[in-house]
């Protein structure tokens, strides 16, 4: 991580402990449910936190062995599943579209498979293949993610997907830069492995990866009737708004603000 931020290890400390709370939270009694449509909900809510958990966890891992741009990137990840998670909280009929994207999905790889110029499956893969083709998108449609978190308080979750996306995510010449560094005086180049996030990046992403699992627990908590870690959810929140108020008041996110809002 980088050296000598006053704050890397008390947010380090942070994501520990959360990740220590939330296993606690996931490992109480299960969640009581009468209706069919009620257990699909929280199902899926459930499966959307676990999944948002894991990628939390890899993402702590990977800060912790010094692996700055992978733990940018997989803090994108986080903040897709958080998407998804307040999207349905918004409106529980949301896994209808949820179940359409992932039908479509489908379709487009089934029909890739077959459209091969080589197959590889046998012959029965090939015709399962096509009869599930032959269906047709039955009028499912791709979700867009920009339209998940409109008119939400916490649309700029989305911001923050699309600037990892930009910068650090995708195959972008901005994500690239981070790995080509040239000499303006005789134009050699150097090839950066691994390449360390800036102060701004690095405090950034932790703010974000943060507000991101809080949003998260409160959301998937709605569901249990009672919970025995709520005292330690709220501590680590009060502890996050610290964190994040030192945060904001550092010298390295102050500077960054005559070249444009970041917003924390």
């Amino acid at each position: 991580m980088p050296e000598g931020h006053a704050l890397s290890s008390d947010w380090m400390t942070w994501m520990r402990d959360f990740v220590d709370a939330a296993r606690r939270f996931v490992a109480e009694a299960p969640v009581a449910v009468s209706l069919e449509e009620e257990r699909e909900l929280v199902a899926v809510k459930a499966a959307l936190y676990a999944r948002a958990l894991t990628l939390f966890e890899g993402a702590l891992l990977l800060i912790q062995n010094d692996r700055q741009l992978d733990f940018r990137i997989q803090s994108r990840s986080v903040i897709e599943a958080a998407m998804y998670l307040i999207a349905l909280d918004r409106n529980p009929a949301f896994v209808t579209r949820m179940k359409d994207d992932d039908f479509k999905s489908r379709q487009s790889r089934a029909a890739l498979h077959l459209g091969a110029k080589k197959f590889t499956g046998t012959e029965d893969v090939r015709q399962q293949l096509e009869e599930f083709v032959a269906q047709g998108l039955q009028g499912a449609k791709a979700i867009q993610l920009g339209s998940l978190l409109e008119g939400s308080d916490f649309d700029r979750l989305y911001r923050s997907y699309r600037d990892i996306s930009g910068d650090a995510a995708h195959v972008s010449m901005t994500a690239l830069n981070r790995h080509y560094v040239e000499n303006p005086v005789d134009g050699s180049a150097t090839l950066i492995i691994n390449p360390e996030l800036d102060e701004i990046d690095f405090l950034v992403t932790l703010t974000e990866l943060g507000i991101t699992m809080t949003i998260a627990t409160l959301l998937i908590m709605k569901i249990k009737q009672k919970t025995e870690v709520w005292d330690t959810f709220q501590a680590l929140l009060h502890r996050y708004r610290a964190l994040a108020r030192d945060t904001r008041g550092s010298p390295e996110i102050q500077s960054s603000r005559e070249d444009g809002p970041s917003e924390l």
